[in-house]
């Protein structure tokens, strides 16, 4: 946490920047459902889609801590997948489940990005072709590749990508017919990713460290959470 006197110091610091007109970087914010703050439930019926307020919702307390260093975009779309080639899968109203798909064009929309978070691979492991950890993590590298070749397109200089390795899944993930090996598969992601990361010149940040996913549906993240990855992540990017 920053102490009164640097966050002092970095208010003065962005009140500086804006008066004197300087852009404010860009960091976009992408994935799945815990980018986007689905609330966890068991339920699927008419709250199926609950989600939490923005105060609560990681990429904006990432933006709140930041004091205005960074303009956050958040970009997460529940059951996205982030190791799927383009158009192989699609959700009940036509849109493609594949992030390939999608994060081109988010790059598009805000460029130039300065910074780029991404966080997918839980979704994945409910693909047969694609729920080995090791099948997954390039299929994901290659996703962010693509989103920088289109920023790259555009022109100008790319964005400084971070890696992130979903928490694995929760034990209760059992009770609604996930198997044991997924959940083990969960587990695994983060070496895998972690060397996708190191192979592309990334940082990588293992989302694991903010606590065990003892929700009641062992996939979407507490309050908690999402306060303890903004603070994570922003000791990573601001520091």
């Amino acid at each position: 946490m920053m102490t009164e006197s640097a966050e002092a110091q970095a208010q003065e610091r962005s009140k500086a920047s804006r008066q004197a007109g300087a852009k404010v970087p860009t960091l976009l914010a992408f994935g799945d459902s815990n980018t986007w703050g689905y609330v966890p439930q068991r339920d699927e019926g008419l709250t199926r889609y609950s989600r939490y307020d923005p105060s609560v919702r990681w990429p904006m307390v990432l933006q709140r801590a930041g004091l205005g260093r960074f303009r956050v975009v958040e970009h997460g779309i529940c059951g996205l997948v982030g190791g799927l080639e383009s158009g192989v899968a699609r959700f009940d109203d036509g849109t493609s489940r594949a992030a390939i798909d999608h994060i081109r064009g988010v790059i598009l929309a805000n460029w130039p990005v300065d910074e780029l978070v991404v966080m997918l691979g839980t979704n994945d492991l409910a693909y047969p072709s694609l729920s080995q950890p090791e099948i997954i993590a390039p299929k994901i590298a290659a996703t962010v590749l693509a989103a920088l070749e289109s920023h790259r397109w555009v022109g100008g200089k790319l964005p400084v990508v971070t890696l992130v390795s979903p928490i694995p899944l929760g034990h209760r993930v059992v009770e609604l017919g996930i198997t044991e090996e997924a959940l083990t598969r969960s587990r695994q992601l983060a070496p895998v990713l972690a060397e996708q990361a190191r192979l592309n010149g990334w940082r990588f940040l293992d989302a694991a460290h903010v606590g065990e996913l003892e929700t009641v549906d062992g996939i979407h993240w507490d309050v908690s959470h999402h306060r303890r990855f903004a603070e994570m992540l922003g000791h990573v990017i601001f520091t």
